[in-house]
């Protein structure tokens, strides 16, 4: 069985992205709100707390726009 893959700007996708409204979604999470350039995400892991804290920021606006905390549990 083989996995086709799809391919959005430097990123790689095993999933189908050709329907508008998935690459809407995709667009909001990898790209800012306000200026539409590419957000810088950073992953800290916290092994005692079990998480990995997720934050997207804005060079160009210079302001956070996501933080989410996984928990690895």
């Amino acid at each position: 069985m083989q996995n086709s893959s799809a391919q959005s700007g430097q990123l790689r996708y095993f999933e189908k992205i050709d329907h508008p409204k998935q690459q809407e979604f995709i667009n909001s999470q990898n790209n800012c709100a306000l200026c539409g350039s590419e957000l810088e995400l950073s992953h800290l892991r916290s092994e005692e707390q079990g998480q990995i804290k997720e934050e997207a920021y804005c060079g160009q606006c210079e302001m956070r726009t996501r933080a989410k905390i996984f928990s690895l549990n």
